[in-house]
């Protein structure tokens, strides 16, 4: 008698988010994208820590807290709570709880000085009892009398210095801000709440990032976000930490390597809409390498399945060391078509064992 996907998941249950952060296959994942001057064993203390103070973060997708996991990890920066948040977000829609990372305002300062051309940064609120002149783009003055209460901010700008002496400003007004606010999910809870006056300073220093040009730390940080604004909600499917059980539901196909990328939605530029509710994440390449990890699957087992599966040409494979190095187009195709990629992954687990 055959045993069924629900049999199978009670004899062997999903992987929890601590279990996966306690294996190797993730901590290598983490190790490969990490700068050398942050061990891997370092970056997950911080990230267990950080499930610690927030217990919510263990009832996440466990896609989206490790892909969220895998953007710091590239960025070289740590779950920490001062320069990056871990926020659970609960996505009604989906029925589930998800992860949204927010970088803040010191760990975009951090990036942007690793640059190299950048000599400082420097961002304030402007109050009602401050003396703020602004001409022609430039701040002139911003004095602050101490001796008296500001009083309410009423705005927020970003100065950049460069080493070659240049200088670039931005100010946004408190209801800007308020609008940047409100399209973010995350509006109503975590630093937006706590830390509102940093997440100020971090959109206004975003603004004026578009003027002038940062290192690719920066612009992948972003990238991130923007490239969750573009895409839909994805439903990832739960799968098995060990053995992994199909879903009693009929799997969808994998398309064969020639066939065009399925579309889930607009994917191309960024469009500006009301409706929009923009949120940051992790990217695309991201999302894939949590979908495989979180599945108990190894680099190489993905590596292996792709070329044997005809998905991966060979001469491609054989240059990719990571799920970073993975072509775009491809690694939202299979992110599209995660179900039947996972079922040839355990396949050619079942054909080795």
């Amino acid at each position: 008698m055959s045993t069924t996907a629900v049999e199978q998941r009670r004899a062997n249950p999903p992987a929890t988010l601590k279990q996966i952060l306690s294996g190797d296959a993730f901590k290598g994942a983490v190790a490969k994208a990490l700068p050398k001057h942050l061990p891997a064993d370092r970056f997950l203390r911080v990230a267990q820590t950080a499930m610690t103070k927030t217990p919510k973060l263990a009832e996440c997708d466990q896609a989206s807290f490790l892909g969220a996991l895998l953007s710091l990890s590239a960025l070289g920066l740590e779950p920490d709570g001062r320069r990056a948040h871990l926020i659970p977000f609960e996505n009604r829609r989906r029925g589930c709880v998800e992860c949204q990372l927010i970088i803040d305002y010191k760990g975009i300062v951090e990036l942007a000085m690793r640059s190299g051309t950048v000599a400082s940064i420097h961002a304030d609120k402007v109050c009602e009892n401050d003396t703020f002149e602004v001409n022609r783009g430039s701040i002139i003055k911003h004095t602050i009398d101490y001796r008296r209460p500001r009083g309410e901010a009423y705005a927020y700008y970003c100065l950049i210095t460069f080493k070659d002496g240049g200088e670039k400003s931005e100010v946004m007004t408190r209801d800007e801000i308020e609008a940047v606010r409100g399209r973010s999910r995350a509006g109503n809870s975590g630093p937006w709440v706590t830390d509102f006056d940093e997440m100020s300073k971090k959109t206004v220093f975003k603004r004026a990032s578009k003027w002038i040009t940062l290192s690719p730390e920066i612009m992948d940080a972003f990238e991130a976000e923007d490239e969750q604004k573009e895409q839909p909600i994805q439903v990832f499917t739960r799968v098995e930490a060990g053995n992994f059980a199909l879903p009693e539901s009929q799997p969808e196909q994998l398309p064969a390597p020639s066939s065009p990328p399925v579309d889930d939605g607009d994917l191309g530029p960024a469009k500006e809409k009301a409706t929009e509710q923009p949120t940051e994440g992790p990217s695309i390449k991201d999302q894939l390498a949590a979908i495989v990890i979180s599945a108990g699957y190894t680099f190489d087992d993905f590596k292996k399945w792709g070329t044997e599966s005809g998905n991966i040409p060979e001469q491609q494979a054989d240059v990719m060391a990571g799920f970073d190095e993975v072509p775009q187009a491809l690694a939202k195709r299979l992110v599209n078509a995660k179900t039947g990629m996972l079922k040839g992954l355990s396949m050619l687990k079942a054909v080795a064992a």
